[in-house]
């Protein structure tokens, strides 16, 4: 059952994100303390661990360079005996090598899977990959320093803390703004494999993200629609990711949801589901993007056949969702339509999003043409029998777009 608490009463409207050095205490202590079998795992959970385990990584890393580098020293008498500290520096070296190379493998590895339909990040990719071989290096440097004695290797462990502190707050934030969307998994649009996307689509959609979010720019309505299976949800969090990862407040809802928010709006107290007490989600009331999943159920009709209701839809605008208007209509509205069934032909199917998209434009009175992502069923891709899906392959059976277009708001024409 939804809980519903009332989110404050100011401000309300989107807003930019807004992290405090509190905030980051807060959600390392929430991350650090608590447990994840008691409690959500987090997404800045998941990267605090993984610096941890880069800084393990380093340390066994060097204790095994340097006893190596010390019994190649001593063999070939490059060192009068053997002992625990004999390869010190040549150890520290190669591990610091070792990092950097497998994390300069693993960014090459990741840039080749992108289909280049969407631009890559990889400027993001690579700081991450950079910081990554940091705390390995970080880490190594921390098993340098247990060869040291006493008072060097306090200093040396003081060093790597400080360190690795300096190094977290803005990867914490940028996972925090992610994980506080709701979303129900990341999803990069550059992993939407090329076959399934024409290039001038795609440019279109990055447009919008490129262009940024209210109240910087104007509001504007997206509907996605397409068959189960064709990738809806996907495509909903990948726009909904590109858009956090530029650091725009997000918010995923149901549809069902919104409609109980809105049912018990007082006032301009906006109710809301805050999350986990580990997550604490951005009230929906001042995202700048607000995606609402699970719209084709609440609009089918009980007739034969189940098709959308154009009217339904426009009713629950005007009455069941009209306390709630004032707010959806000044950020970016993504509307998962579902399924359409039984299917209808192609040119159909584009005329009833087209409807339901120029529905929203006139009900949010907007400034600019709505966006339809029209998705299909995409082709089956068979692996031989014992071998995986590549990446892109998983992304292609994952979502494929069918076309990407505006709609004029005053004649409802795709162009």
């Amino acid at each position: 059952m939804t809980s519903i608490k009332p989110a404050p009463a100011n401000p309300v409207g989107p807003s930019a994100p807004r992290l405090t050095t509190k905030d980051l205490l807060h959600q390392f202590w929430a991350d650090a303390y608590g447990k994840e079998v008691q409690t959500a795992a987090t997404y800045s959970y998941t990267w605090l661990a993984d610096q941890f385990g880069h800084i393990c990584i380093g340390i066994i890393l060097n204790f095994i360079a340097t006893a190596l580098s010390g019994l190649v020293m001593a063999y070939f008498g490059w060192a009068t005996e053997f002992k625990y500290d004999t390869g010190l520096w040549p150890g520290l070296i190669i591990a610091v090598i070792i990092a950097a190379i497998w994390e300069w493998s693993a960014y090459n590895s990741s840039v080749k899977q992108a289909t280049g339909r969407f631009p890559l990040d990889s400027r993001l990719l690579l700081w991450n990959a950079i910081v990554a071989a940091t705390y390995m290096a970080l880490g190594a440097v921390l098993g340098f320093g247990f060869h040291l004695p006493f008072t060097p290797a306090l200093l040396v462990g003081a060093f790597v803390a400080v360190a690795a502190v300096l190094l977290a707050p803005w990867w914490l934030r940028q996972k925090i703004i992610w994980q506080k969307a709701s979303l129900p998994y990341l999803f990069r649009l550059a992993d939407v494999a090329a076959l399934t996307i024409q290039e001038t689509e795609a440019k279109l959609l990055q447009k919008l993200i490129d262009d940024g979010a209210p109240p910087f720019t104007q509001a504007c309505q997206v509907v996605i629609g397409g068959p189960i299976g064709s990738g809806r949800t996907s495509m909903a969090a990948g726009i909904g990711t590109e858009f956090a990862f530029k650091k725009h407040k997000v918010r995923y809802l149901s549809l069902d949801s919104l409609l109980e928010f809105a049912a018990n709006v007082t006032g301009s107290a906006f109710p809301d589901d805050p999350g986990p007490t580990t997550i604490s989600y951005w009230p929906w009331s001042q995202s700048q993007v607000v995606i609402i999943d699970g719209v084709g159920p609440m609009v089918a009709t009980n007739e034969q056949g189940h098709e959308a209701n154009l009217e339904r839809f426009k009713a629950m605008l005007q009455h069941d969702l009209g306390t709630v208007a004032d707010v959806l209509k000044n950020c970016h509205t993504i509307w998962v339509l579902g399924d359409l069934s039984p299917p209808p032909p192609r040119s159909q199917l584009e005329t009833l999003l087209a409807q339901f998209a120029k529905a929203l434009a006139d009900h949010f009175d907007s400034k600019r043409d709505p966006i339809v992502v029209e998705l299909s069923s995409p082709p089956a891709v068979q692996p031989k029998r014992g071998t995986l899906l590549p990446t892109t392959r998983r992304a292609a059976r994952a979502t494929a777009v069918q076309r990407v277009c505006h709609v004029d708001r005053k004649s409802g024409k795709l162009y």
